[in-house]
Parts: structure tokens; C-alpha cells; sequence
């Protein structure tokens, strides 16, 4: 009875891992396999990225290439997935003259200058604001405690951002696309399966006021994506949903830099 209960948990997990993640991973991908929405794991896989990439922690090297080697991890088992959408993202709303312009640019595969240069503004504003976070932390053991969890937290917090979107925005695309299967509404119990990461990892990361204050700020955030997007496409889609994610790093980011300060 219990492994019934826990199946559609486990199973929406799974197909939440292998979406977001490049972890191989088989996954039955049938309409008749009952599975919680895999969305609403989307901070639980934050959280496991975070532990993946925070290897270099572990090693006494310098801050800066501690910085480095963290964010290339988790772009490499992520496969880009967050940082891609930011490209597309930019190249489309703010290369586009229409909604439907803007919709096709994203489809496009192609780099253009406005996508070169958000994520090289992106990576490295991360890269310096994490530096500098490494070197306020106190080099000790309750201060690996704390790098570790700010690192989790900051990629948990910024993929509960997208969740909002998605609930308070509609969709929207041209044709056929891979992240309509994965848009849901999530339902009370799901919601809490989704913001429990965000609490239990701040509550390590940060103390309650600066925890309080993260979320209002990323809640800001949100409003702000969202009335960016409502003007410029009506809604949302795959693409923004990875850019609201990296604006949702590095605010989180900035927010522990802040609060060690």
C-alpha cells in the first residue's frame, strides 16, 4: 500500500530528473503510468544539482576557481537547459517586433548578438557574485555548511520562480513544442512538494529575516518577468521560463552575498 502511494511521486520525480538533467536515467513515458506532475520536483532537482556541482568545495583552491568549476558543473548536468532558454529568451523579446517575430526567433537555433551577450553577462555576473560569496564565508566547517547550502538554495529558489510563472501566466507558442507536455497546474499538496526544498534548504542558508526577504524579492521578481512577458508575448513559454530561472540565481545569489556580509 505504501509503495502504491509513493509510485506517482517517484515516477513524476524521474520524469522530472531526466527532463531538466542530463542523468541517464529509464523512464516510462506512457499516459496510463500514474505520475505526480514532474514540475512540481523542479526545486527537488535544484537541489540535487546543487549537491552534484558543489564538489569543488571539497578541495582547497582558490574561491575564483571554486566559483568556476561550480557553475561549469551545473551547466553540464543541467546540459545548459536554464542558460539556453535565457538565449533564446533575449534574442526573441528583444530582437522581435511582434509576438509572432518574437515566438519564431526563439524556435530559431541559432546565436544572435543579443544572446551572446546575455549569457556572457549572466555566467560571468554569477561567477563574481559567487566568487565574492566564497571569500565572506568563513573558511571553517559550519562556513562549508553554509556555502554548501547557499549553493542548493540558490538553484532551488530559482527553479520555484518558473512554477509561479507558469501558474499565473498562459502559454504560448508556434507549433509544436516539448515543454507543452510538461506545463501543469499544480494542485495545494503539490505546491508544498515544490516550496518544502526552498524552506527546509534556506532555513541552513540564510536566517529567517534574510529567508523572508529572499522569497518577497523572488516574488517581486516574478511579477516583474511577468508583466515583461505579458507585453511582449501574452504569456509564456519553455524559453522564458529558463530565463526567469537564471534572473532567479543570481537574485538569490546576491541575496546570500548580502546576507554575509
Amino acid at each position: 500500500m505504501k509503495g502504491v502511494i509513493i509510485a506517482p511521486y517517484w515516477q513524476g520525480f524521474k520524469r522530472s530528473l531526466v527532463t531538466y538533467t542530463r542523468i541517464p536515467l529509464k523512464v516510462d513515458w506512457s499516459d496510463d503510468v500514474k505520475h505526480t506532475p514532474a514540475v512540481c520536483f523542479l526545486p527537488w532537482v535544484g537541489l540535487l544539482v546543487g549537491l552534484l556541482s558543489a564538489w569543488p568545495l571539497w578541495f582547497d583552491w582558490s574561491p575564483s576557481l571554486q566559483a568556476l568549476l561550480m557553475l561549469l558543473t551545473a551547466v553540464l548536468i543541467t546540459g545548459g537547459f536554464h542558460e539556453d532558454g535565457l538565449m533564446d529568451s533575449c534574442d526573441g523579446l528583444v530582437g522581435g517586433w511582434d509576438k509572432e517575430q518574437r515566438l519564431t526567433i526563439m524556435k530559431d537555433s541559432r546565436i544572435g548578438s543579443y544572446a551572446a551577450l546575455s549569457i556572457w553577462f549572466s555566467l560571468s555576473l554569477k561567477w563574481l557574485l559567487l566568487n565574492e560569496l566564497l571569500q565572506a564565508i568563513p573558511d571553517s566547517f559550519l562556513g562549508f555548511i553554509y556555502t554548501l547550502s547557499g549553493w542548493c538554495v540558490v538553484h532551488v529558489i530559482a527553479r520555484f520562480i518558473p512554477l509561479l510563472l507558469m501558474h499565473t501566466l498562459t502559454y504560448v507558442s508556434l507549433g509544436q513544442s516539448k515543454a507543452s507536455s510538461m506545463i501543469a497546474r499544480l494542485n495545494p499538496v503539490e505546491w508544498g512538494m515544490a516550496l518544502a526544498p526552498c524552506l527546509l534548504v534556506g532555513i541552513l542558508a540564510f536566517n529567517l529575516w534574510y529567508l523572508i526577504l529572499t522569497l518577497v524579492l523572488s516574488v517581486a521578481l516574478v511579477f516583474l518577468v511577468r508583466a515583461y512577458l505579458r507585453q511582449k508575448i501574452a504569456g509564456f513559454n519553455g524559453d522564458t521560463l529558463g530565463a526567469s530561472e537564471q534572473l532567479g540565481e543570481i537574485l538569490v545569489i546576491v541575496c546570500l552575498l548580502v546576507s554575509y556580509s
